[in-house]
């Protein structure tokens, strides 16, 4: 069996829309029969920001190629992982800040990248990502830059394909917000590209 790792950072998690579809589409992808699922709700985990004193410990270990520790759990299940999810709400232009405490914790060179005189190269075995948001208002997925940094780490990682599937104008209230999230679910199949 594949391993799906589903990272929820959805904060309002109860009326999350975008949890909503980050739902469905683990839901999607564990009826192929092909994945175990791995869940983090972020909140959940009581991850702080590195500071000079964890990053400090961090090099010591990095340096001395000591990567059991359990400073490098998220890492290695990151980095194990066959498909990831991210579910990650359009907040303050980018997404929720635990997501980006997270990706403090995973980006570990030696377990999820290597570098080269020629650049990053990605040591995740994940062939795919998918990145779902819903946004307040009409950013585009370009103007997204939890997206677009998002897009960039997983090159980084060695992740081939990542794709975003968005709904806009959630916080319009001509926006039929129900009608375009389950649009949104619908077109799950077509926009992952089974």
């Amino acid at each position: 069996m594949k391993k799906l790792l589903y990272i929820d950072s959805c904060v309002l998690r109860e009326t999350s829309r975008t949890k909503r579809i980050a739902d469905a589409l683990v839901e999607h992808l564990l009826s192929t029969g092909k994945y175990v699922l791995e869940q983090l709700v972020l909140e959940d985990l009581g991850l702080l920001p590195l500071t000079s004193t964890t990053l400090a410990r961090r090099n010591e270990l990095r340096y001395a190629e000591q990567y059991d520790d359990a400073m490098f759990d998220l890492a290695h299940q990151f980095a194990e992982a066959d498909e990831i999810v991210i579910a990650a709400p359009f907040w303050e232009g980018a997404y929720p800040a635990l997501l980006k405490v997270y990706f403090e914790h995973i980006s570990v060179v030696g377990i999820v990248n290597r570098y080269t005189d020629h650049g990053p190269v990605g040591m995740c075995r994940a062939s795919k990502l998918h990145y779902v948001t819903t946004r307040g208002g009409f950013a585009t997925d370009e103007q997204d830059l939890g997206w677009q940094n998002v897009k960039g780490l997983a090159k980084v990682y060695g992740i081939e394909h990542a794709d975003c599937i968005s709904v806009n104008a959630t916080d319009v209230p001509t926006t039929d917000v129900d009608a375009a999230v389950a649009a949104a679910i619908a077109g799950i199949p077509q926009l992952i590209g089974e």
